[in-house]
């Protein structure tokens, strides 16, 4: 995925091993909870992403949201793990 300020912006995922996307996933939502992301954008609403916890919003909220977190914060790369690996178990 691409981060800007505080939205990222998921890109596809997959992994070889069943269900490493989504511990992967549980890790990101982590991570990005730790850093006070605004939003996830998740691209293409799925009944497979809503099964996760994904919720769709009205066009307007978006831009909205938009808005404040592309502005809300810069990251420097690289990222730093903000929580331990083992708290994903």
């Amino acid at each position: 995925g691409v981060a800007i300020g505080g939205i990222f912006f998921g890109e596809s995922m997959f992994s070889v091993t069943r269900d490493a996307s989504k511990v992967a996933l549980a890790g990101l939502v982590s991570q990005l909870l730790q850093l006070e992301f605004r939003l996830i954008d998740c691209q293409l609403p799925s009944t497979h992403l809503f099964s996760l916890g994904a919720q769709s919003i009205p066009r307007m909220e978006f831009v909205e949201e938009l808005q404040l977190g592309i502005n809300s914060k810069q990251m420097s790369i690289p990222w730093e793990l903000a929580i331990d690996a083992g708290d994903l178990a």
